[in-house]
């Protein structure tokens, strides 16, 4: 079983009420938003304010962090509680469309690393099956709410399994929002199925270059990109 904390250089995630666990793909997602001048930072679906902590680490940044599940909220909470950045982060218990309707103002980064599954059989744990099927935070739902709060000049940062991502990149450009860029992540050097894509989306449509990241190598080590960008993060790297 996972552990109840994750224990970061600079902060720690309690993780004990929360159905989505720290997991290898978020941390790298997080290492790879380039978040680090943004003056603010918007994450929906927040979980346990994971990707908002690690963006505050590389930044000045005020950052929001929303998330509709309280048993996720309350470890979200006293996770920016206990962390140097309290100042700056603030997080809500509270739909999207809720939280936008009664703040105004928009925001220059907008990250979400959401719920991906549709068809497939609920989770047994309720907590971790809110946070993994698109019960409240639909590809609609999310493309909406980031045409509201995003910036003209603004990126929104997402991570999806491939084909789930390729769904959501049709339903961000049938409402106007543009992939810029795309990163896809395998599990190790050499595999050739994509194990998640990242995806880069503003409002104006541009080239989109892609990328590509092992999380492991050919001998199963964590790969140098991997260990050069979470080495600020991970205690043991």
């Amino acid at each position: 079983m996972p552990n109840d904390y994750f224990q970061f250089k600079q902060f720690k995630i309690n993780q004990a009420r929360s159905g989505m666990k720290v997991t290898t793909e978020a941390c790298l997602f997080a290492a790879l938003i380039e978040g680090s001048k943004s003056q603010s930072i918007l994450d929906i679906g927040s979980g346990t304010g994971l990707l908002g902590l690690m963006l505050a680490q590389r930044s000045t940044a005020e950052v929001s962090c929303v998330e509709i599940e309280l048993s996720a909220s309350l470890d979200m909470e006293q996770n920016i509680k206990q962390s140097p950045w309290s100042n700056r982060i603030n997080g809500y218990h509270e739909d999207i469309q809720d939280f936008l309707v009664r703040r105004s103002g928009v925001y220059d980064t907008i990250v979400s690393n959401p719920p991906f599954y549709q068809g497939h059989l609920p989770a047994e744990h309720p907590q971790r099956r809110q946070a993994l099927h698109q019960s409240s935070l639909t590809y609609k739902i999310l493309v909406k709410a980031v045409k509201a709060a995003l910036s003209p000049s603004g990126m929104f940062w997402v991570i999806y399994p491939f084909y789930e991502s390729q769904v959501f990149h049709l339903y961000a450009e049938d409402l106007g929002v543009y992939r810029r860029s795309y990163i896809n992540i395998y599990n190790k050097d050499g595999q050739k199925n994509i194990f998640r894509q990242i995806s880069c989306f503003g409002k104006k449509s541009e080239k989109c270059p892609v990328k590509e990241i092992n999380i492991r190598n050919n001998k199963g080590d964590y790969s140098q990109d991997f260990i050069k960008l979470l080495k600020p993060y991970y205690l043991h790297l």
